[in-house]
């Protein structure tokens, strides 16, 4: 499978356990991940995720689909955020690095994965509230979009609410 070709592109990677992922990937060739990761063999990268091409069983391009109210995603936010923010070690490192990605994208999948577990109806304690919430406040003072700066100043408060 010729990764390359989906370098900067939004994706629909299905890995061999048949989980789905989708985002905009970057392509990492073998040698970069063997520099970087110690494994010498190319992947496509999520934010905070990387997919070895030996873990892969099919990208999709979502190039050619038209925009839908998320984009060229088919959800809101997906599995790669629910991950994210619930990590089995309780440490939202990685729900930070994608609210620090420099893809709106991405970052306002995050903010609408939170925003969502916080509904009372879909309520799960969120991990490591404290540095989600020191990030959001990063992305209030920072950022460059009116709209992920006005939806991470209202999350903080019911982050900070949660019970």
């Amino acid at each position: 499978m010729d990764l390359w070709q989906f370098n900067d592109k939004h994706v629909r990677i299905t890995c061999l356990d048949g989980a789905v992922y989708e985002g905009i990937a970057s392509h990492n060739s073998a040698d970069y991940d063997e520099h970087e990761f110690g494994n010498y063999e190319e992947g496509l990268q999520l934010p905070g995720t990387l997919f070895y091409a030996g873990d892969i069983a099919s990208v999709e391009s979502l190039e050619d689909r038209e925009d839908g109210p998320w984009g060229k995603f088919s959800e809101p936010f997906g599995r790669l955020e629910e991950e994210s923010l619930f990590d089995e070690d309780g440490d939202p490192v990685i729900a930070c690095e994608i609210l620090d990605c420099e893809d709106p994208e991405h970052v306002l999948r995050m903010l609408r994965c939170i925003g969502y577990h916080l509904c009372p109806e879909n309520a799960k304690e969120i991990p490591g509230k404290d540095k989600i919430i020191e990030q959001l406040r990063v992305l209030v003072k920072y950022s460059d979009d009116p709209m992920i700066a006005d939806f991470a100043a209202k999350l903080i408060p019911a982050l900070e609410n949660e019970k």
